[in-house]
């Protein structure tokens, strides 16, 4: 909506032909030199005229918003795609850290109950030795 706000609020005043302000100039030299006949003949004319090409530039006029406004829509798909696919890389690049982390964390649990066992195993043994050197 805003983009079309921009787009309208852009809008210029259509240019007509030369032979459309020839038109004019003629109806303007008519009505000057008082032959209101020819001049209305004339007007008439270049109205017809004008209302042609007006609606000819509005026509072209839209078919240029709509163009942009389509280039617009898909580079914005296009810039949503790519931020998609930022988040879903980033996702999984923490996920994999958490996987490595949790690993990590599982390799020391393991390696002090493995300690553990050995000091206890060598406690046993200790006691062991001087409860049978009494």
């Amino acid at each position: 909506k805003e983009f079309q706000q921009k787009l309208l609020e852009k809008q210029q005043k259509p240019k007509f032909s030369p032979v459309l302000l020839n038109y004019r100039q003629i109806e303007e030299h008519l009505a000057r030199s008082k032959n209101y006949s020819e001049a209305h003949k004339v007007k008439a004319k270049a109205d017809r005229m004008e209302a042609k090409e007006t609606e000819q530039w509005n026509k072209q006029k839209q078919n240029e918003m709509f163009q942009q406004e389509n280039q617009f829509k898909a580079m914005k798909r296009q810039e949503l795609s790519a931020l998609q696919k930022r988040i879903k890389a980033g996702k999984e690049e923490q996920k994999k850290r958490r996987q490595f982390a949790l690993e990590r964390l599982m390799q020391r649990y393991t390696n002090v109950k493995n300690e553990l066992r050995t000091t206890q195993k060598l406690e046993r043994i200790s006691i062991r030795r001087s409860g049978s050197g009494l």
